[in-house]
């Protein structure tokens, strides 16, 4: 492989609130540790996708499954792994103005009356131009343009292109679908394969601020109750929160300290992990672990 591909420092196209992918050192020793190096890895929420992916590139995980319900997110992985090198051109050539803001705005709003390629060439231009990445969020620098900073700082097209040529090369080996996260992990539990299952779900705080699709409680509760069902190694993180650590009372947990990139804030959250999984030497890979909660 080429040396420009190994040095990004992200991997992911796509901004997205409170990505994982600073959890890549502590993930890759969590692997180490259950020899699990090569084994299959899944994403019920997958998002930005910035930790699967850098999990594949540097071989730690054969496979990756991506699942997002999102239907905008999911055209946008499906266009990158379908037509990468016409979406690599669109990226070269679209004219990143509060025109076409508008214009792929209106798309998102309108979604029946467009193509699953437009829908993703749509998501990905709000994402790079809107602020903290949010979809449903407002324009970098505002429509007068007045602010510190101007619509395309966040759209450096070579490094995006290059990102998005990068997972090309992989895409055998990615595997996306548009389900409810619920559903995707049944699913994975008729699967035979040694799958590891990582649930990132919608954060209990501000997650209808963040996300397309946000849960309730009574969609985290019934979330739990399936995780609870999965026969997999599992790992779950959330925003540390005394309902979820009542949703999980029976399941050991480490609160840590998350940067989280897409909005510039620090806070803590928590990592619950299942009965068989090993931890103790991962730790070691969590920045800041505030404190270990043990049951």
């Amino acid at each position: 492989m080429d040396d420009s591909f190994r040095h990004s420092q992200f991997e992911s196209p796509l901004r997205y609130p409170g990505g994982k992918a600073c959890l890549f050192p502590f993930i890759s020793k969590l692997f180490y540790e259950n020899n699990m190096i090569g084994t299959h890895y899944a994403e019920p929420y997958a998002g930005g996708s910035g930790l699967a992916l850098k999990l594949l590139f540097n071989e730690y995980v054969g496979h990756i499954h991506i699942n997002d319900l999102d239907y905008s997110v999911y055209c946008f992985w499906k266009a990158i792994l379908n037509s990468n090198s016409r979406f690599c051109q669109w990226v070269e050539n679209v004219d990143v103005t509060v025109d076409n803001w508008k214009y792929y705005r209106d798309i998102q709003r309108n979604q029946d009356d467009f193509s699953e390629y437009e829908i993703a060439q749509s998501t990905f231009f709000l994402n790079r131009t809107n602020i903290s990445g949010v979809i449903k969020g407002g324009i970098i620098g505002g429509f007068e343009q007045q602010g510190k900073y101007k619509i395309d700082v966040r759209f450096n097209k070579s490094d995006l292109i290059k990102r998005i040529k990068r997972i090309g090369l992989f895409r055998d080996r990615i595997h996306i679908t548009n389900l409810d996260g619920i559903r995707f992990i049944k699913n994975l539990n008729k699967k035979n394969e040694n799958i590891f299952i990582y649930l990132d779900p919608p954060y209990v705080q501000k997650g209808a601020d963040l996300y397309m699709n946000y849960y309730k409680k009574h969609d985290h509760t019934n979330l739990a109750r399936n995780v609870g069902l999965i026969k997999h190694k599992w790992l779950v993180s959330y925003d540390n929160h005394e309902f979820i650590i009542s949703l999980y009372k029976n399941q050991r947990k480490v609160v840590y300290r998350l940067s989280q990139s897409a909005s510039n804030r620090v806070g803590n959250e928590i990592l619950i992990f299942s009965d068989s999984l090993q931890y103790d030497n991962a730790l070691k890979g969590l920045a800041q672990p505030a404190s270990v909660i043990r049951f």
